[in-house]
This record gives C-alpha cells, structure tokens and sequence, in this order.
C-alpha cells in the first residue's frame, strides 16, 4: 500500500509536469529551452516524488492504529488503502477523511494543472493560422492527453465516488483501467510518435 500510494500520487504529478512542458512548448516555444531546463526538469521529477513519499507516509501513519479482527479478504484484485480501511474493525473515520483529503488534495490539484495547462494549449493552437500547423501542433499532446484521460478519469471515479454496493462493481473496472490498462498502454501510445513505429506499422498494414 505505501509503495503505491507513493506512485500513485507521484504518477499524477509527473503527468501534470508533462502537460506543464507542453504547454511551454507551444505557448512559449523560444524560452523552452530556459524554463524546461535540465536542473528544473531534475527538480519537478523529484518535487512529485516527494509529493507521493508525503502521501504514502500519511496514509501508512493514519492506518498504524486500525485493528483488522475479522475478515482478511478484500474485494479487489490487489491490496489497495480503501477496501483495506473497510476491513477494519476499529474506528475509521479518520483514514477515510485523510484518504478523501488526500486524493482531492493531491489529485485536484495535479489535475487543475493539466487542465490549465491544455486550456492555454487550446487557445494558442486555435490562433494558429495554418491547418498543417494546428494538426502539428496538436499531434505533440495526443499521446498524452489520453493517457490523462484514462489516468485522471479511472482515478477520481474510484477514490472521490462514495463508496456503495452499486458503484463497488464500477470501481472494480475502474481500478483495472488506471492500474492495468494505462500502463499497458503508456508504451504503445507514446510511441506511436515515433515516426520509425508509425513507419513499422505502415509496413505491416501493407504486407497483411
């Protein structure tokens, strides 16, 4: 749980440092080189690291203290914080609170930022004169505003949605897709703007 607590949250940050970068790239394209530079590249990977060691920490030190007395099984795939506090036999209204704070805290906040971010990308590539240069332009966010989509989306459901019989079933594929389907898929969506990945692909259409 700590350990994925911890790359949970950082997950989000990077995401969010990611549409930070592209929004520099585009919007401000000759001070790119400036802002995005290797030392603060350095210092916004490591910034989101300590954000997820924070939360992982806080999470571990508020469930220190929960008693689990009765069933050990959890109804998901694998062992994650919010179906391991409803195990437990102690009061838990306080892991859930910080559970819910965190998530809103943390995730509200990297989410805010991608969508400042892509909402200054929008109006920069709308002012472009050019289709070539609008398609160009655009094509550099696609990779990763899907996996925001699916990252940020999967996520909120499963830790902001009041946990309930009817919604438990929804959170099960939820989970699925941000701790399965994302990762599986990070590969193939960021390389598919590799132009000898596109050419590969190119090859074997033709040759099926």
């Amino acid at each position: 749980v700590f350990l994925f607590d911890i790359f949970g949250i950082t997950e989000s940050f990077l995401l969010a440092t990611m549409a930070f970068a592209r929004y520099v790239a585009i919007c401000h394209p000759l001070v790119y080189p400036l802002v995005m530079s290797p030392k603060c590249c350095f210092q916004l990977v490591t910034g989101s690291y300590l954000v997820g060691l924070t939360n992982g920490m806080g999470q571990i030190i508020s469930m220190s203290n929960l008693s689990f007395c009765s069933s050990s099984t959890i109804d998901l795939f694998f062992c994650d914080i919010s179906p391991l506090i409803s195990l437990s036999t102690s009061g838990t209204s306080l892991s859930h609170i910080i559970l819910t704070t965190a998530a809103s805290l943390f995730g509200v906040s990297s989410s805010l930022l991608v969508l400042l971010s892509y909402m200054a990308i929008i109006s920069t590539i709308l002012s472009i004169t050019s289709a070539k240069g609008k398609r160009k332009a655009f094509s550099t966010c696609t990779s990763h505003l899907t996996t925001v989509s699916i990252f940020y989306g999967a996520s909120f459901f499963m830790y902001l949605n009041p946990s309930s019989g009817s919604s438990r079933g929804a959170g099960k594929w939820a989970v699925v897709l941000y701790t399965v389907v994302t990762p599986m898929l990070n590969p193939l969506i960021y390389s598919l703007r590799n132009k000898e990945v596109k050419e590969a692909l190119r090859r074997l259409v033709k040759i099926k």
